[in-house]
């Protein structure tokens, strides 16, 4: 019920903006969402675990979908995007990470929508082309219009230094209350909490594109402490460093028959996208889970043993999500 009553409450925010339980106790009551005798209590309550609504200092709500809308978050990519449908995200997205990790898929401007995989690696997968072609550490800039994401390349290199970037430091300072050291992160969501509170303060701080937010907060290559991390599958990888506190629930797993070419095709990749082996793969199985139906044998042998230059994939192959043209 509660969800339902969060899911009530959004629409009529992204509508109307923010509001307060009081305004929306009312609608809640008329659409049977609650038998509360207090129904602005139970909106309150169940406004308050969301972590898709945040609550402004006068006790109104928002919603992180309506506070986003016509922001600008930049990414630099590590790799040349061409052929990619894979971007492995990082804080500096943490934002859209959080509404596309809830809501499971973020409608894009052409109208496919992107997905999350789900565990370490933040990868967002997409349809082919979502990403424009552009060279490695180019800018990419990530903006909600209308509740669709638009992905479009920064011509234009935004300085490390400008009053929108210094702005932006002294309001998390702020927040923060503590000095300008900002390297040490604990989870993925503090910086997504921490923007979304500048935002209600400073709505129009991210309307122009600025520098990824990990380059302007100097947050180094460790963004947060893994949740969990793989078992490495194949001996000649090293061992992955053990973290502290850290203890793997994970189990081994061994993939046997696996065709030649897609063996040579997931290596390249991993290699290309500067990951391992075990990263890339368990990546790509955690998103054919969340995001793909079953594909019957047939299309999944025919996708991985036809020769790509020899004859096309079938309609049944791509229609699974099973051939992704950075392996054709």
């Amino acid at each position: 019920m509660s969800k339902r009553i969060v899911i009530h409450c959004a629409d009529q925010i992204n509508s109307s903006g923010p509001l307060s339980p009081d305004d929306l106790a009312p609608a809640v009551a008329a659409a049977g969402l609650t038998k509360s005798g207090n129904p602005a209590a139970a909106v309150r309550a169940a406004l308050r675990q969301s972590p898709v609504m945040v609550q402004l200092p006068d006790g109104r709500f928002d919603s992180v979908r309506r506070m986003l809308d016509g922001a600008a978050l930049t990414h630099r990519v590590r790799y040349a995007t061409k052929g990619r449908q894979v971007l492995f995200a990082g804080p500096e997205l943490a934002p859209l990470d959080l509404l596309l990790v809830h809501d499971g898929s973020l409608a894009l401007s052409s109208g496919d929508a992107v997905t999350a995989s789900i565990g370490e690696f933040g990868g967002w997968c997409g349809p082919p082309d979502w990403l424009p072609d552009v060279p490695a550490d180019s800018l990419l800039a990530f903006r909600l219009r209308n509740g669709r994401l638009w992905v479009e390349p920064v011509p234009d290199e935004p300085p490390l230094s400008s009053p929108s970037t210094d702005r932006l430091r002294v309001v998390l300072k702020r927040h923060l209350r503590s000095t300008d050291a900002l390297g040490e992160w604990q989870t993925r969501n503090t910086l997504a909490t921490l923007i979304l509170r500048v935002l209600t303060e400073i709505p129009d701080l991210l309307l122009d594109p600025l520098p990824p937010l990990d380059e302007v907060l100097q947050l180094g290559r460790e963004h947060w402490p893994p949740t969990w991390r793989p078992t490495p599958t194949n001996p000649a990888e090293p061992p992955y460093p053990a973290s502290p506190g850290f203890a793997s629930s994970g189990q081994r797993i061994v993939l046997d028959d696996l065709p030649g070419p897609l063996v040579a095709a997931l290596r390249r990749d991993a290699n290309n996208l500067g990951v391992s082996l075990s990263e890339l793969t368990i990546l790509l199985l955690s998103a054919a889970t969340y995001r793909t139906s079953m594909p019957c044998r047939h299309d999944a042998e025919e996708a991985w043993t036809s020769s790509p230059s020899s004859s096309a994939p079938s309609s049944r192959a791509l229609a699974a999500g099973l051939i992704e043209s950075s392996y054709q």
